[in-house]
């Protein structure tokens, strides 16, 4: 799915910043201070205050300019006296950004954006400290339009940027800030609060030009969030969320924290969180859950290309419980996808994803589990990939028969998928599940479950049975194979055949390579055979299968077949799992 900010903005006030641009008011702040008085200067508060009400803050010379009214905007410039970091820090609540205005710190004589595509080297010069400001939250977008770049907000008892709660604060940007942290991007100052809010309409959080990434901080205790999403059409693009300025190191509060919340808001619906051009992915690291969706009100998410648990390199693990859990049934969630940057990574964690408590039409395809973002070296999770204790999926999937569609599960420290309760109802096709430290397919327990007599079954995915393979014979490069499946009487199913370098150490299967498919149907007794099939793969290779039925119930992992000196080899340990 491709998301476009310039598809998102208001044509109005875009239409109207093009046709009005040379005659927008400039308000040029050029004090610290953060008085509203007639005395010469322009305070960040004098000039917010007249840029929203469009009247001067003062007769005296240097004082703020007045705003001009809608649809012009204006913009809030800096020219403040002195080198290095300069200060301001607010004694009460700042007014609200009622009228569009681009607030931007990058016009402090020697500040300048990231131009990193890893890694973040802007110089912000505006310093913006809450901590005199007592509780409250510190800039607050009530209106359309508005855009806050190039400043560092921190030390705020609330957020440190609020928008919202409701329209009309649509269409607004938040761009190449530090929040909650120093100037350097490398040090954690903030509190008990989420950092941002995005409640409105339409409204972006970075972007996709590396100038755009915001690097925000951890914040809120454990249990809530970093940065928290409700309304409709957000984007979230190219940050670095509770991870430093050097794309390397976690940016946490000592108390723990979660990373993005939809649900807590209200509701949150087509919100996007990275996207599959270059640049939109975020790396994202939280003490709790990198991602909390939680609400049947929390609709049509999509959350793509980001990396979740490791570093901006996608080599190195910062950690965290969960990648992305779920509560009280959100609808429709995207987790990657099939063109070529919309996977995610999601290693270094406990467990990847957690789906729990009623979540539907849960899609994830393209991602990495447990590796970097190319799939081939370690990064592992410590627990499983994909945990689900849920029902009712309705239209979920993990993997699929497009291409670009599998997803690569391997070098966990758990099991691949693991299933905890049923019924589930997931198909899971075409992936490649390798070398984890347990099973790739696994109901309950974690051992493989023996095939019943057919019956139908309660439980995880319907208890469904694996095939049985009977021979598998490699020659030059390809292998026949044949078996049986005992399952439901006369129901058609797919069956899906891997090969792997090695056997799990429990006899069945991981599917390391996809190497293709059969068409079955049982008979009144639910038996049936296949085979010969034929199917490229090494001369080498254990092969297993799988079985899906037309309800989406896929099996675990067959037995392997194939040489006898992998058919036992010892199991893999993967880096770092102990």
């Amino acid at each position: 799915m491709n998301r476009h900010h310039s598809l998102t903005l208001g044509v109005a006030i875009a239409a109207a910043l093009a046709a009005t641009a040379a005659s927008a008011a400039t308000l040029t702040v050029n004090s610290t201070g953060d008085a509203a008085a007639d005395d010469g200067e322009c305070t960040l508060r004098e000039a917010i205050t007249a840029a929203s009400t469009n009247v001067p803050s003062g007769a005296t010379t240097g004082e703020c300019a007045g705003g001009d009214l809608l649809p012009i905007v204006d913009t809030i410039e800096f020219a403040i006296p002195g080198t290095g970091v300069q200060t301001i820090q607010p004694t009460s609540l700042m007014p609200p950004i009622a009228e569009a205005v681009v607030i931007d710190g990058y016009t402090q004589p020697g500040a300048s954006p990231n131009t990193l595509a890893v890694g973040d080297d802007a110089v912000l010069l505006i310093e913006i400290d809450g901590s005199l400001m007592g509780n409250g939250d510190l800039l607050r977008v009530t209106g359309p339009g508005s855009t806050i770049r190039g400043l560092v907000v921190n030390r705020v008892t609330g957020v440190n940027i609020t928008v919202g709660p409701q329209s009309p604060a649509d269409d607004n940007v938040i761009e190449g800030n530090f929040l909650n942290t120093d100037a350097t991007g490398t040090t954690q100052l903030g509190g008990l609060f989420p950092v941002v809010r995005l409640a409105g309409a339409n409204n972006v959080l970075g972007g996709t030009d590396p100038a755009a990434r915001n690097v925000i901080g951890g914040g809120s205790g454990s249990g809530s969030h970093t940065v928290q999403i409700g309304g409709n059409g957000n984007l979230v693009q190219g940050n670095y969320i509770g991870v430093d300025a050097s794309g390397t190191a976690a940016l946490e509060p000592d108390t723990g924290s979660d990373g993005i919340g939809l649900g807590p808001l209200g509701a949150a619906s087509n919100t996007v969180i990275g996207g599959d051009v270059p640049g939109a992915g975020n790396v994202i690291n939280a003490t709790g859950s990198a991602f909390v969706l939680g609400g049947s009100n929390v609709t049509d998410t999509v959350i793509q290309g980001n990396l979740i648990g490791t570093d901006a390199t996608s080599t190195a693990r910062l950690g965290g419980a969960l990648g992305l859990s779920t509560n009280n049934g959100p609808v429709h969630i995207q987790i990657g996808g099939v063109t070529p940057l919309a996977g995610n990574v999601f290693s270094g964690l406990s467990n990847a994803i957690y789906l729990v408590d009623g979540p539907t039409g849960v899609v994830i395809q393209g991602n990495r589990f447990g590796t970097d973002a190319s799939g081939t070296r370690p990064v592992p999770n410590a627990g499983s990939a994909i945990l689900l204790q849920m029902s009712g999926v309705n239209g979920s999937i993990i993997g699929g028969t497009e291409p670009g569609a599998a997803n690569t599960i391997a070098y966990n420290c758990g099991q691949g998928v693991q299933f905890a309760f049923g019924p589930n109802h997931w198909p899971i096709l075409g992936n490649s599940i390798h070398s984890n430290n347990g099973l790739g397919i696994t109901f309950l327990g974690g051992t493989p479950a023996e095939n019943d007599d057919g019956d139908a079954d309660t439980g995880a995915n319907d208890l469904q049975n694996h095939p049985v393979i009977t021979s598998a014979v490699a020659s030059a490069g390809s292998v026949t194979v044949s078996g049986t499946l005992n399952s439901t009487p006369s129901t058609a199913f797919r069956l899906e055949f891997f090969a792997s370098e090695i056997c799990d150490p429990s006899g069945h299967g991981e599917g390391q390579q996809f190497i293709g498919t059969a068409d079955v149907t049982t008979d009144s007794s639910g038996n049936t055979a296949f085979g010969p099939l034929t199917f490229a793969a090494p001369d080498d290779a254990e092969i297993t299968a799988t079985a899906t039925d037309p309800a989406g119930n896929t099996s675990e992992f067959s037995e392997c077949a194939g040489p006898h000196d992998h058919l036992f080899a010892d199991g893999f340990d993967a880096p770092g799992c102990g």
